[in-house]
């Protein structure tokens, strides 16, 4: 008789989207007809288990230098967006503040991607910024655990509530379409902030929420949820409160000015979050969580 082909297909958990063919042989039944007895069943139970102990034993086999790479790739990335975000977009009277800080769009996601070498370069793009912008060494090493605390919140909420991002998109179509709108309410926002238009500025921080509130209810809404609380909100609340907090413990601006900065600091902080930060989501970590760089704890 011939063999019988057995295509396993994971739906979920670390072989998410993989398939594996096992192959048995068949055994003739008392009806002369193919079929696999308990013997059989066991084989592939046996082969499928050890399959799953292999793989697990890689995805655990704890850091590689990949991990590393990408924290001093990424660290190079932030960097130059933050440097630019400053100079092009600066809140007044604060060196190193911007209304459109788009480096918080991608190492908070890298957070979610990459674990600790995620916040990391948040942590580090910050130092590298201060230190350009004129501030001292002591200053920016305080300073900037404003962006480590925003990377590293939503990297303990995930974690510890055990969500895993799960942008398999239900509704591809309109999901990708709202994400376009969220990328024309950053070029609007961008616009805004250079015009010195506040109230057109503001309206983009509603609508980018709306938008992602939307995209909330038509996909995984434990995902979205959890992106929206504290990838978004509670991360640039966070990070405001201490990097403003920052500025006027240590004298580089007048407490008068503390709520205007603050302003410019909390809500340009959720609209490049709202918006590119949700964009990076959507479109990379499919393709992220299948690379082998991907962390699924805190540091592998």
């Amino acid at each position: 008789m011939d063999d019988v082909y057995l295509c396993l297909w994971f739906k979920s958990g670390p072989w998410r989207h993989r398939s594996f063919m096992v192959i048995v042989p068949s055994k003739k039944s008392t009806l002369g007809k193919s079929s696999i007895n308990v013997d059989i069943a066991k084989d592939v139970l046996g082969r499928v288990h050890f399959l799953v102990k292999a793989y697990g034993a890689e995805r655990k086999s704890g850091v590689t230098w990949r991990q590393p790479v990408v924290c001093v790739i990424a660290t190079i990335i932030c960097t130059a967006l933050a440097i630019w975000a400053v100079i092009e977009a600066p809140v007044e009277p604060a060196p190193g503040v911007s209304g459109l800080y788009v480096a918080a769009a991608v190492f908070v996601p890298l957070a979610l991607w990459f674990g600790v070498w995620g916040v990391l370069a948040g942590y580090l793009s910050c130092i590298f910024m201060a230190l350009y912008v004129g501030y001292t060494l002591d200053f920016a090493l305080v300073w900037s655990l404003a962006d480590l605390f925003e990377g590293l919140i939503p990297l303990l909420a995930f974690r510890a509530l055990k969500v895993e991002p799960n942008y398999r998109l239900r509704k591809p179509s309109i999901t990708y379409g709202l994400t376009a709108l969220l990328a024309v309410t950053f070029v609007v926002s961008a616009v805004a902030t250079a015009l010195t238009w506040t109230e057109v500025f503001a309206a983009t921080f509603f609508v980018g929420i709306i938008i992602m509130v939307a995209q909330a209810v038509l996909e995984d809404k434990k995902t979205w949820a959890m992106w929206i609380i504290f990838g978004v909100l509670v991360a640039s609340i966070v990070s405001g409160l201490f990097g403003v907090g920052a500025l006027a413990g240590f004298g580089d601006i007048p407490m008068g000015v503390f709520p205007t900065v603050l302003f410019g600091w909390v809500f340009g902080d959720i609209i490049v979050l709202s918006t590119i930060g949700t964009a990076l989501m959507v479109t990379l970590t499919p393709i992220i969580q299948r690379s082998r760089a991907y962390v699924r704890g805190y540091f592998s």
